[in-house]
């Protein structure tokens, strides 16, 4: 399938070209993370190579991805037809092993993928965890001839960062039950079947295989090799039927996971390293600890939400139970499957004491796998920095940047390079403050994403009041001691103090963008200890500053300006209308938040500095008092703006309908492709593709032929649910697009910034069969 990619992070910052069916044919290689940096998001690898390929019958056409990737510019997937022919990728040989050479009419007997895989290397478990993709394997049976469902060994964890994924290393054997017809011809009979799998290191590689086995119709006959590994597998699967019962509920914040049964008779003493795997994703927070407490006979989990489960627990969730029990000196893993009934509470077992935070390796055998390096996060920060200074939402500055520009030249040098590095400061100091409050705020709990300032009603109002005051500032109708350069213009002293607020409010009206490559850094960025992160955020802000400071360092740069003259203050006083667009825009998104009250009152808020403005340009204590009351009205009219409740937000509209993950599980049902824009009203890349890709005729019929559900999430408002959805995607901020298939497999992740071709592809991805 194809499937738009920007920029690739991989720790040569290269793209790793690697097949699993020879050396010519390319595959995609991704990050050691097990994520990669898609046009700026942080994804789970799974989300593009899907694992919904089409069954064979006979014949296989598998469109590959070879992706090339270069810094700033988007690249195109290219798919490559590839032979049905066997082989095995050279991370992991994969072959078709049963447990029978010679299979009887009406027998059931066990056909199985099994992986040698590479040492230091790992594959995937049914749930991979935060990221990762699941073994799939695809048999081409004869008419009449069924197969069950997958067994599945216990899993190992593999924690990577801020993530905890589960999977298999060394080897793995995935066995799956076939029944054979009553009235089967006898004969020979080859079985051939696709295989996908995603293998880990520091990189990762999706692959695939064809794998077939030959075997006769007639006498049952055992095949000791295959049986060997197929009872191997068996023994390593969590054992049914073991008589545990299970209760599930929520309170405080947490899940509360209570089991009773005789698997917990010996007790607290010889019972360690309690775990568990729930076979569906968004459960549980797969990264959390899992703080257990045992008694004889019971047990009790204290589990955090995932984002199925963070607003209630609407359904039974099974999973494997995974604990460690003492034999003579030993300790011996068991393995148990459990179904935890909803609402339902089996002991009154007290919670178990907290423990460290530990990515949720629980004890469960995993081993720790590598993590995005420092120096890679700050490249991407640097990078993603740069990038910004294109993107939609930072043009209004651009305006006040070109007035600093043109104000610079005639300047002596070093007073250039004293006003670029002033502004390099506000912008450093500006992104590393945001930054510290986001992490402020996550660590008491919140759910911040970047760019939430502008989630505040009062913030959007008084932005858009500061964007009115400087477009009249730039029309001349007063000055401020210093008009307020870099917020603008000239200064008396000597432009200082402006350029430093020119770099302040850049970084906060061009944070709720998410430049290509900048959204990995900032999620590597949210998961490390304070001084690492905040050390990201800085070359977050570096990255913006240094275009600006090259030119203040290199005045031949503004060689192709004319002399100064009249034509300065003309272009001066044409900027303000790029500041009265702004202020525009802002109190459109003020009305989406908080409806037409929100509207009213930051008009009066507009009112009462115009008045100020002009009782302050007087005279006089009368005319002083008079400005500084309109100011307290000003304030007034600020604050009423924040006490405003938030109005409900209809994110559908036309052929949009308001998302929710209950209704995206019903189209699902329904077995129809669906499409999730996660949009906010001040995410200005956000309405850029609302009134293009999204509304070029082209992809309109592309979703309307191929009857793709649409879906809307407005994030302009908090909420907790979009919140987590985001969170669980590895998404830090809006915008953000899933395209989810028609045939049931994870969701792909579209890049930031949509275009017509990328969105009409992803389209005939999600309904290819």
């Amino acid at each position: 399938m194809w499937l738009p990619f920007s920029f690739l992070r991989l720790p040569s910052g290269m793209i790793t070209s690697l097949s699993s069916r020879s050396p010519a044919r390319p595959a995609l290689a991704i990050s050691e993370e097990e994520r990669c940096i898609v046009a700026g998001t942080s994804v789970n690898v799974e989300r593009y190579h899907s694992a919904a390929k089409a069954r064979l019958n006979g014949r296989t056409s598998v469109l590959r991805l070879c992706v090339l990737a270069a810094a700033f510019f988007f690249a195109a997937a290219f798919p490559a037809s590839v032979s049905a022919q066997a082989s095995s990728g050279p991370m992991v040989e994969a072959s078709l092993v049963s447990d029978r050479v010679s299979v009887a009419p009406g027998e059931t007997f066990h056909v199985a993928l099994h992986q040698e895989i590479t040492p230091h290397w790992h594959t995937y478990w049914r749930n991979p965890g935060d990221s990762g993709e699941a073994t799939r394997l695809f048999l081409d049976l004869p008419e009449g001839w069924s197969e069950g469902e997958m067994v599945w060994p216990a899993p190992d964890t593999y924690r990577l960062g801020p993530l905890t994924n589960y999977g298999y290393e060394d080897r793995v054997t995935l066995p799956v039950p076939v029944t054979v017809p009553a009235n089967a011809a006898p004969g020979e009979l080859t079985i051939t079947a696709e295989a996908t799998w995603l293998v880990c290191e520091d990189i990762c590689i999706p692959e695939d295989a064809m794998v077939e086995i030959t075997l006769m119709v007639g006498e049952s006959a055992p095949d000791a090799d295959g049986a060997r590994l197929i009872e191997t597998a068996f023994s390593l699967a969590p054992e049914t039927g073991v008589g545990i019962d299970a209760g599930l509920v929520q309170g405080d914040g947490k899940l509360v996971l209570t089991l009773a049964g005789d698997a917990f008779a010996p007790g607290p003493d010889t019972i360690r390293n309690v775990y568990f795997f729930p076979h569906d994703g968004g459960v549980v927070d797969h990264n959390a600890p899992q703080p257990y407490r045992v008694e004889k006979g019971e047990a009790r989990l204290d589990l955090t939400p995932g984002f199925l489960t963070r607003n209630g627990i609407n359904a039974d969730y099974t999973g494997a139970l995974s604990f460690e029990i003492r034999n003579g000196g030993d300790w011996e893993r068991h393995v148990i499957e459990v179904t935890a009934a909803s609402g339902e509470r089996v002991n009154d077992l007290a919670a178990p004491a907290p423990v460290a935070a530990t990515g949720g390796a629980g004890g469960a055998g995993g081993s720790p796998a590598p993590t995005m390096a420092f120096w890679q996060a700050a490249l991407f920060a640097l990078l993603g920095g740069l990038i910004l200074n294109l993107m939609p939402c930072v043009f209004p500055i651009l305006s006040m940047k070109a007035l600093t520009i043109v104000n610079k030249r005639g300047s002596d040098r070093g007073h250039a390079r004293e006003l670029g590095l002033i502004f390099g400061a506000g912008v450093v100091l500006t992104f590393v403050a945001l930054g510290g409050v986001v992490l402020a705020l996550r660590m008491l709990g919140g759910a911040e994403i970047w760019g939430f300032q502008l989630q505040e009603p009062w913030v959007v109002a008084g932005l858009a009041a500061l964007m009115f005051v400087i477009g009249l500032n730039f029309l001349g109708f007063f000055e401020i001691g210093t008009s307020l350069q870099g917020v603008g213009s000239n200064v008396r002293d000597d432009g200082r103090s402006g350029a430093f607020l020119t770099g302040v409010l850049a970084v906060f009206v061009a944070a709720p963008c998410l430049a290509p490559v900048m959204a990995g850094a900032l999620a590597y960025a949210l998961a490390q200890p304070p001084m690492a992160s905040l050390t990201i955020f800085a070359f977050l802000g570096v990255g913006l500053a240094l275009p600006f400071v090259i030119v203040s360092f290199e005045p031949r740069l503004l060689g192709f300006l004319p002399r100064p003259g009249p034509w300065m203050e003309r272009f001066k006083q044409f900027l303000a209308f790029p500041m009265f667009a702004t202020a525009i825009w802002l109190v459109w998104v003020l009305s989406v938040q908080t409806g037409a009250q929100g509207v009213l009152w930051v008009l009066a808020l507009f009112l009462a500095i115009g008045f100020a403005i002009w009782a302050f340009r007087m005279r006089g204590l009368v005319a002083r008092m008079t400005g500084f009351a309109a100011l307290a009205l000003a304030a007034g009219a600020l604050w009423t703006t924040a006490s405003l409740q938030p109005a409900a937000v209809a994110a559908g509209n036309g052929e949009y309908e308001d998302w929710s993950p209950a209704r995206v599980a019903e189209l699902r049902e329904e077995g129809r492709a669906v499409f999730v824009d996660f949009t906010a009203a001040w995410c200005v890349t956000c309405q850029v593709n609302k009134l293009g890709a999204l509304a070029d005729p082209r992809v309109r019929s592309a979703f309307a032929e191929n009857d793709v559900a649409l879906l809307r999430a407005d994030f302009t408002n908090r909420d907790s649910v979009i919140a987590d959805t985001l969170a669980y995607y590895g998404a830090p901020g809006v915008p953000f697009y899933l395209m989810y298939p028609a045939n049931g497999g994870e969701p792909g992740i579209l890049p930031p910034l949509l275009t017509e071709p990328i969105m009409v592809r992803a389209v005939q991805a999600a309904v290819r069969e």
